[in-house]
């Protein structure tokens, strides 16, 4: 019995994507923010730069 899984490719994904972002961008946005965490990718030295700025 063949196996009929369909194999994902970078433009169906990009494509879903974005029809995704087009129809309900508030919904996508708190997606991202509830599931994706990017602090960790931010160094300290941003935040002392950032905050240092603004008093």
């Amino acid at each position: 019995m063949p196996i009929s899984a369909k194999q994902l490719n970078l433009c169906d994904i990009s494509s879903d994507f974005d029809k995704f972002f087009h129809q309900d961008q508030n919904n996508l946005l708190s997606l991202l923010k509830q599931h994706i965490d990017i602090t960790p990718f931010i160094p300290f030295s941003f935040y002392q730069k950032y905050y240092s700025s603004l008093g």
